[in-house]
């Protein structure tokens, strides 16, 4: 059965309408009901927003509820470079570790874009597995080789090798 709120809901959560949002929220029964696309407000609200995260989150949304492709908005997150939003879903218990369909941790998000204060957030931080192979093999420094990421590249050399111990 159809919600009728999930579609305002996620569209507040989405265009970060944080008042609005409250307010939908009071006669809301489930804050992770999908939309009429089939994606929960959590999951398509205005990225680098945490306020609009904390909100959701305190009112049950689940931080690691998948999309079709497997994304969570941890990967959505990190993929952006939204470390703000991170740290809110690590508050409310969001895996580091959850794998996208082509077995992609966040992390691997991060490297592949080039996201240097979010790898380093997500290495220091979390239990990430720096070492993780995705489906094809890859692992997190891997993707920041074939991207040429090599500020990233250069730090998680670093850091796997005892060097980094600080977050500089």
């Amino acid at each position: 059965m159809e919600d009728p709120m999930a579609d305002l809901i996620s569209t507040a959560a989405a265009r970060g309408e944080l008042e609005r949002l409250e307010d939908l929220l009071k006669g809301a029964r489930n804050v992770d009901a999908p939309n009429r696309f089939g994606r929960t407000a959590l999951q398509v609200m205005r990225l680098g927003n945490p306020a609009i995260a904390r909100l959701l989150l305190s009112q049950g949304a689940d931080p690691n509820l998948r999309d079709r492709t497997g994304y969570s908005v941890l990967h959505d997150a990190a993929r952006a470079g939204f470390q703000d939003t991170l740290e809110t879903l690590f508050d409310f218990q969001a895996d580091a570790n959850i794998q996208d369909n082509e077995g992609n941790l966040p992390l691997h998000l991060a490297a592949k874009e080039g996201h240097l204060q979010v790898v380093k957030f997500l290495v220091l931080h979390t239990d990430s597995q720096l070492g993780h192979q995705n489906r094809y093999g890859d692992t997190p420094c891997d993707l920041a080789k074939v991207y040429k990421r090599q500020d990233v590249i250069q730090w998680l050399h670093c850091y796997a090798n005892g060097q980094e111990k600080g977050g500089k």
